[in-house]
This record gives C-alpha cells, structure tokens and sequence, in this order.
C-alpha cells in the first residue's frame, strides 16, 4: 500500500504525547486557513442569495410582463348559440362570427356483432381472416376474448379496435379514424377455404364483414363543406360538432381576468418588497462565522442549522443591487403618465396607492372595488396606464411609458447586474467571470497555497519533536547507567 507524506515515526522517550501537542500548535497554525475557508463559505452563501433573488425578480416580471400588452387586457372571446349541436373548444383567433347548419356527423367505420352467449368459451375452430390486409389467427383453444386481444394487438396496422359489451354481449370492431376513407374489411386468410371466412362471421356473429365511415356534411353561411373528423376549424375559432342542426358563431369581450392580472402585479411586487428590505437591512451578525468541518464535528445537527442560520444572515446587507432595485420601482410606479388632465396617470387613480406605514417599506394597498369601478367604467384608460407607448417627450415629471413596460425594463437591468455579480452556473462553487466566481477562484487559490503550507509546518514540528525525543531518549539511557554505577 502507497504511503502519501513523510513517515512520522514518534514515541521514543515514552514522554511526549507528540501527535497531541503538534495538533495543538496548528490549531493556531491553521486560523489564516479557517479564515479563507469561511471567506469563501460566505461568498457561496451570497451567491445562493443572489439566485433567490433573481427568482423573486423573474416572478414579479412574469406578472408585469402579462399586463405590457394591450391584447391581454381585453379579449375577445368565441360563443355557440346551440351547444347541442356544436361546442367552442377554442377561441383561436376568433376572426368572426358564422353561421353553422350541420347536416350530419363523420362517423368512424364500425361492425357489431349479435349476442355472443360467452367470450371466454373456446371456439373449436381454427383458421386464418385479414383484417385490412393483416392476418389475424384462430385456434380451436381461441376464444372470443383472445381474437378480441389479438386484433387489439395490431391496431397499430389495421386501424381497428375491438371491444366486448358485457351488458349486451356484443362485440364491436370500430375504426380509430372516422372520415369516408376509414374502412373495416374482413377477407380471407391466404390458401383458406372458402369455408374460413364463413365460420369467422359465425364465431363472432356478424351480419357483414366490410364498413365504412362517414365525412361530416355541413355549411358554413350556405356553403356545404365536409370533414372527416368533427373536429373543424370555421373561421379562426375551433369547434365540435355534435348533432344535426343549426348554430351561429358569435363572439363576446372577456374583461374579468385583468382584475386578477393587476392583483397578482401587486402582491409580486409586495413579495419583492418584502424580501428585498428584509435582505438589504439585516446586519451582519459578527458573533456567528460560517462553522470549519472541524467545528461542526463538535456539535449536533440541529445546533449546526441554528449556527448556520444566524451566521449567513447579512450576505446581501446595504447591497447596492436591491436598494437600488428598489428606489427604481418606487420612483417608476409613482411617475404619473403623460396624459391629459383628468385622465387616469397614477395607479392611485384606480385604487391602488402606497400603505402610509412606514414600516410596510412602501408596499401597496389594493382597493378592489375602486379597481373594478375603474375597469369597468374606464377601461381603455386603465389599459393605457399600463399599456401606453410613445417616441413623444414626455412633458418633465411625467413618462409616455406604461407601468408595465417601465418595471418589466427596471427588472431585466436589475438581473443583468445580479447575473454579473453572482453569474449563471448552476453550481454554487462555479469559478466564472462573475465577481463572486472571481472571488472564489482567489479563495480557492489561497486555500490550496494554505494547506500546502500547513503541511509543510505540520512536518517540520514532527522532525524538532523527533529529534527532541530522540534526546530525551538518549538523555534517560545516560541517566540510567550512571545511576547503576552509583548504585
């Protein structure tokens, strides 16, 4: 076995505890190791920080990002006059209104059977039928059940499922597509009698051995078009249909989910708020430093956790990222927009307004009903506050931006400037060109450099004790010959 190091070899006096009193002395020798090592601890906590940060940012942009556009504040949604006879799956780009007169429905091909008394007896018969020109094979141990399962098996080629109604014992034979092209045919086996096909139709008692499907017959504003599949398209909007009849197409303006948009817009940026005051304002407790692997072996897990929970508090105190983030979204949300006198320019305008304690930070209070008085007498005005934009100068203390657009910007620089500050690996000891990664790489340097060192001083101590013991050694071998002598 490799021995790696010196060979330390101690205890010729019989009087040092060597390996203990080397391990005192670097207790002391290793503190500018500890040192580096809860340097570079803390950095990798500021950088976890930092990442929940940009995730609080990514939500509150999400949300701002769903009232930029003026497409999402009113839309325009489709409508069935007669859902009977056909269903609005989806809006699409709702082009227009139409009107539907269906005469009837695509129909898949299918052939059931009369009543078979029992699908588990054996049919003691044996032979060979195609369905749609894939063979399917029968013995006299096959039963009605396992031709079901066989034809199952190669529905991937035939295009035909099978299925057996207990209740009315009948077996069913459908084609997965439905359409005047979808077809079930039943022939013969290759080099079968006649007399195969025959007791195929017996075994499973049907009247024909060949279907077909049916398109969809229907007009749309007079003209007669068909489908294979009842699911169509009639000008922009995605429809069902499902009976003979008549049905128009209209359309209706949904304004009930801006409401929620511009609440869940506020409750982010209250989130923020919070997290970000919280991060910026909490000091440093300098009692508690991030716990070397050997101060952690003298403690227990849950006294770890608590030590640790104190002493990474601070990573992000007076950070100039957040504060600043947050004197920009103050100062964008209260810049009222530059519109004409008594139109709505402030969020103040439609029940939202800044909470007068000055412990909230500075966080928003919504009035729901003033908000929905202003969506629903308001509307485009409301829209523009968050909407608006234009190449115009704004008149001085005013914007000819929207809300949403100015915070949507202010998030996007501020995680820029996190992303260079904490950079984009997904591992916390990541050494990129981001200022903590150019941090880490020093401290990981510094910490190689330290142990190097430390070895190099741990080996010295060793050869002085050797070398001291090696003389007591020599020392107590003289002393006990000179006391026989005088003995």
């Amino acid at each position: 076995m490799a021995i790696n190091g010196p060979i330390r070899l101690t205890g010729f006096s019989g009087a040092l505890d060597t390996d203990s009193l080397i391990a005192k002395i670097m207790q002391a020798e290793r503190l500018p190791l500890n040192k580096v090592q809860k340097q570079k601890q803390f950095a990798m906590w500021q950088r976890e920080d930092y990442q929940a940060m940009n995730t609080a940012l990514l939500s509150f942009r999400n949300a701002a990002n769903s009232l930029r556009f003026q497409s999402n504040f009113e839309k325009t949604i489709a409508t069935s006059s007669n859902t009977s006879v056909l269903d609005i799956t989806s809006s699409g780009t709702t082009a227009g209104s139409a009107t539907v007169e269906v005469t009837s429905l695509a129909a898949s091909a299918t052939l059931i059977s009369g009543k078979i008394a029992s699908d588990s007896a054996p049919v003691s018969q044996k032979g060979t039928v195609k369905i749609n020109d894939v063979e399917i094979s029968f013995d006299a141990q096959s039963t009605v059940s396992s031709i079901i399962k066989d034809i199952n098996s190669k529905t991937a080629q035939t295009g035909v499922k099978a299925n057996f109604d207990n209740s009315s014992g009948a077996v069913y034979l459908t084609t997965t597509a439905s359409g005047k092209d979808s077809k079930i045919e039943i022939t013969n086996g290759d080099g079968e009698p006649a007399s195969n096909l025959d007791t195929f139709k017996d075994i499973l008692k049907l009247s024909s051995l060949s279907a077909n499907g049916a398109d969809a017959v229907y007009k749309v504003n007079n003209v007669e078009l068909t489908s294979s599949s009842n699911n169509i398209s009639v000008n922009g909007v995605q429809v069902t249909l499902k009976s003979a009849g008549t049905a128009t197409i209209g359309t209706s303006t949904d304004r009930s989910g801006i409401v929620d948009d511009i609440k869940k817009f506020v409750e982010q940026y209250n989130s923020l708020i919070d997290l970000f005051s919280s991060a910026s304002t909490t000091r440093r407790n300098r009692d508690y430093e991030p716990l070397t692997n050997e101060e952690k072996e003298a403690m227990t897990e849950s006294q770890i956790t608590q030590w640790e929970k104190r002493a990474r508090q601070g990573t992000m105190y007076r950070d100039s990222i957040l504060t600043g983030a947050l004197t920009s979204l103050r100062t964008s949300l209260n810049t009222p927009l530059d519109v004409p006198t008594g139109q709505v320019q402030l969020l103040a305008n439609i029940g939202i307004t800044v909470r007068s304690d000055y412990k909230e930070n500075g966080k928003l209070a919504i009035d729901e009903n003033k908000l929905r008085e202003a969506v629903n007498t308001n509307f485009e005005e409301v829209k523009n506050l968050f909407t608006m934009s234009s190449k115009d100068e704004a008149a001085p203390g005013k914007t000819n931006v929207g809300i949403a657009d100015r915070v949507y910007n202010i998030v996007n620089k501020q995680m820029d400037a996190i992303k260079k500050k904490m950079g984009t690996g997904t591992s916390l000891e990541t050494m990129d060109e981001s200022i903590i990664g150019k941090q880490l790489r020093t401290l990981n340097d510094q910490e190689s450099n330290w142990k190097s060192k430390l070895l190099d001083i741990e080996n010295r101590h060793y050869k002085k004790f050797a070398a001291m013991e090696q003389a007591l050694q020599k020392m107590n071998s003289q002393s006990s010959w000179l006391a026989s002598q005088l003995g």
